[in-house]
């Protein structure tokens, strides 16, 4: 502490008292963020201070939490910087309605408010958002497992709270088929196709005609999908952890392509594919490979012989210790992954299917979900009413 005050010192005495104001009110900020805002995935932290002319800063940015803000404020006054506060707590006011549901099959999500930016992740259709920003065709929203990124516009059905409200009571229907379509009419006619529709979409029921649910999509179109291709959406959340529904729906991916970004049916990445699977079971896990490694109960990857259980993530990465990559053990040494492709590879050594990976740690799912970072559905308040 006694050197601490030494360095402010010499500060005070060496610097002007815009510049020191400005110093100590940035290793304010930073401290805020690895308290509050560490993984800015999760959480949005962009805030800045600006010296001004007399013995005060300016501060700039944007936050979705409060409580970091507020944190931040706190923190200035303790140290005596006078400041001027500018910063944007989101949902801001170009947000009309808070929440939004993904209106097409699956919805690209980007790192940056452009078309072309970098594809971080996807959300398919009738997964609820929260919208934090709108700006010029796109708007930045958070997914329930937290994550946050840009979409565009005409990708999503925009809610005002009571509209939502009534999503969340309305009956709704699952996809449980890797694919399926919404037609115009009850028959299997391609060519009078309303929407393809992907294991995990949501939309609602309107009636029943033969072996056909009548549906409404988030936007409103309507049509038919097959009996045989969904469930109640309801009744489907209630379901307890089941290891076959899982392997079998990542089993049912094999050989769907490798897409960075990508979390569905027609293409994924390693933790989008690992996602993909889990949700068809009513789990929602974190999002990238690196979140995932940080949930569940933790297995030593060198007793996986004895100790691993079918549905346990493998976590891959470097000799540093950086995850890179996930994969879900299936047993008999076996595990399934996305790479190039999803496909099924060995832990042991000695087999033909082994894979020179650095496995860096494991992580049991079953009997851990309610822990942090991973959810039920039936759990989630942005899918039913709590």
């Amino acid at each position: 502490m006694f050197a601490k005050k030494s360095i402010i010192a010499v500060l005070m005495m060496s610097l002007s008292m815009p510049i020191y104001s400005r110093i100590v009110a940035d290793d304010v900020i930073k401290d805020v963020k690895l308290q509050y805002a560490p993984d800015t995935r999760v959480t949005v932290w962009s805030v800045t201070a600006d010296k001004q002319g007399d013995n005060s800063v300016v501060l700039r940015g944007k936050t979705d939490n409060p409580d970091a803000k507020d944190a931040l404020l706190r923190g200035l006054k303790a140290v005596s910087v006078t400041y001027k506060d500018s910063i944007i707590l989101l949902p801001d006011a170009t947000v009309e309605k808070p929440w939004a549901l993904v209106s097409i099959s699956v919805a690209c999500l980007r790192g940056e408010p452009r078309s072309g930016a970098e594809l971080v992740s996807q959300a398919i259709m009738g997964t609820p958002v929260k919208v934090l920003e709108c700006d010029g065709g796109m708007s930045r929203v958070q997914t329930p497992d937290g994550y946050i990124s840009y979409v565009t516009d005409s990708s999503l059905q925009f809610l005002s709270d009571n509209e939502f409200s009534a999503w969340k009571k309305a009956r709704r229907m699952v996809v449980t088929a890797n694919l399926s379509m919404a037609y115009e009419n009850p028959e299997e006619n391609i060519d009078a196709a309303v929407s393809d529709l992907l294991l995990g979409n949501i939309v609602e029921y309107k009636g029943e005609n033969g072996g056909f649910f009548f549906v409404s999509l988030p936007d409103g179109r309507t049509g038919y999908v097959k009996k045989t291709d969904v469930k109640d959406f309801s009744e489907w959340a209630k379901q307890n952890f089941d290891m076959q529904t899982i392997e079998r729906s990542a089993r049912r991916m094999m050989g769907t392509p490798y897409l960075w970004g990508g979390m569905s049916a027609k293409m994924a990445d390693c933790s989008g594919f690992v996602r993909t699977a889990y949700f068809s079971n009513g789990i929602i896990l974190q999002r990238d490979a690196s979140q995932q490694a940080l949930t569940g109960k933790k297995i030593d990857p060198k007793k996986w012989r004895t100790e691993a259980e079918p549905g346990d993530l493998i976590f891959i990465g470097t000799k540093s210790g950086k995850v890179t990559h996930v994969a879900m053990y299936i047993g008999n040494s076996k595990y399934i992954h996305s790479s190039g492709r999803v496909k099924i590879n060995s832990m042991d050594s000695s087999a033909d299917d082994y894979l020179d990976y650095v496995f860096l740690s494991m992580s049991r799912i079953k009997g851990e979900i309610g822990t942090k970072g991973i959810v039920a559905v039936r759990d989630h308040e942005w899918y039913f009413n709590k």
